[in-house]
């Protein structure tokens, strides 16, 4: 069945953990998956938040062996990570897809980084069966929490609940000089929170140069290749940083070389990356504040408060999908029988028309239906009989019972 594996900013206590976990679990997922012959599918799940696989197996004891080896490898003495299985497992991807599970409850973007995930597993050959109905079905259970509750109405993102953040911090941005360093889905959504807000000098950059032509244009700011990233951050107030690099992007050298052209300015730093793209000692610097995704938290406090109601019209959807999934599960163990006995049924068919077949023209055709017709009842019913008649002596006497339900003979008992 299926069987799960999760690091997220909940289990490892903040996204500090994360920060050093995720990228060698990665390297380590991308190394050791392909080889394990009980794992006959596969999707990693990686977002700013979480590292997940999900693995359809006939072996759930093996890969939970494998997956507990592949953290240790890693965390050799730390509990951060936990494993799933079946329903648990099903009924976790449901609530992720939901934005039940970011540590920005209700986040739309989730869905998405999903939907990516998945569709890479298959375009790599990696999905082709239990998994595709798995997550076709989540994306289906995430649709129908968006359109019947208000879970996602106005939520906050990580994008913009670091720019709630920003204003916490420095108060109004109108007249402030922004900078934002990367130009992925985050810093998009940044963007589009920031539109309205007054600022003064917008700067964008990103590895990318086009793509963060296109971000800035949105903002009617500017941008700049990351060789400028000092200029850029001795022009702003606020850096919010959301790049995808595995490694630190903005380096004590460019802050330090960006303040010491105006040290009375004070400096907010917002890294909203995993792993963290500004590097720890930045805070070290004379008027430079740095926050990073766990200064979030009291948003996400907040935005849980207020989404009560709607958490729980989402819990009790999910809980109605699974119920379905429960209900076809039990109905494919039924159905695998009754295709069976087609085929016994339809073997036995052929056989008799096939003599049948074999008679015509030296017997008449009134005697030949009758000969057909008792040999196809004799044929079906031989063995029902005689399982039947072995019950009534063992006093298993439920078989007999479900035997006269099955053919509808309760009432004439």
């Amino acid at each position: 069945m299926i069987v799960s594996m999760h690091v997220t900013h909940t289990s490892a206590g903040g996204t500090a953990a994360l920060n050093d976990v995720v990228p060698s679990l990665e390297e380590e997922a991308a190394r050791r998956l392909p080889t394990m012959t009980v794992v006959r599918e596969y999707v990693v799940v990686r977002t700013c938040n979480r590292f997940e696989v999900y693995a359809a197996t006939t072996d759930n004891v093996a890969v939970k062996s494998y997956f507990d080896s592949m953290i240790r490898t890693i965390v050799p003495s730390t509990n951060i990570s936990y494993i799933l299985e079946d329903k648990d497992s099903i009924r976790h991807l449901f609530r992720v897809v939901c934005g039940l599970d970011s540590l920005i409850v209700g986040e739309d973007q989730i869905q998405h980084q999903v939907r990516e995930s998945y569709i890479a597993a298959k375009a790599a050959g990696h999905v082709n069966g239990m998994l595709t109905r798995l997550f076709d079905k989540a994306m289906a259970v995430g649709k129908r929490v968006r359109t019947e509750t208000a879970l996602n109405k106005g939520a906050v993102s990580v994008g913009s609940a670091a720019v709630e953040l920003a204003e916490s911090r420095i108060g109004d941005l109108g007249g402030k000089g922004v900078t934002i360093l990367g130009a992925g889905d985050i810093a998009s959504v940044i963007a589009k929170n920031l539109v309205g807000k007054n600022l003064g000098t917008v700067i964008v950059s990103n590895r990318t140069y086009s793509r963060a032509i296109e971000l800035a244009d949105e903002l009617g700011g500017k941008a700049v290749s990351m060789a400028r990233m000092t200029d850029a951050v001795s022009d702003s107030d606020v850096v919010l940083v959301a790049t995808g690099a595995p490694h630190a992007v903005l380096k004590c050298s460019h802050v330090s070389e960006a303040m010491a052209t105006r040290p009375d300015r004070p400096l907010l730093i917002i890294d909203v990356s995993i792993p963290r793209n500004t590097e720890d000692a930045v805070s070290d610097i004379p008027n430079v504040k740095l926050e990073n995704m766990d200064s979030l938290e009291s948003i996400a406090m907040k935005n849980v408060e207020r989404r009560k109601t709607e958490i729980a019209s989402a819990e009790k959807i999910i809980t109605e999908e699974l119920a379905k999934i429960a209900a076809e599960q039990k109905e494919q163990y039924a159905n695998e029988i009754i295709r069976q006995i087609g085929l016994k049924l339809a073997g036995i068919r052929e056989h008799e028309l096939e003599t049948a077949r074999s008679r015509m023209g030296s017997t008449e055709t009134s005697e030949l239906l009758d000969d057909l017709s008792r040999a196809m009842v004799s044929k079906i019913t031989a063995e029902l009989y005689k399982n039947l008649r072995e019950a009534s002596r063992d006093d298993r006497m439920e078989t007999c019972n479900a035997a006269a339900e099955l053919f509808g003979l309760e009432d004439s008992q």
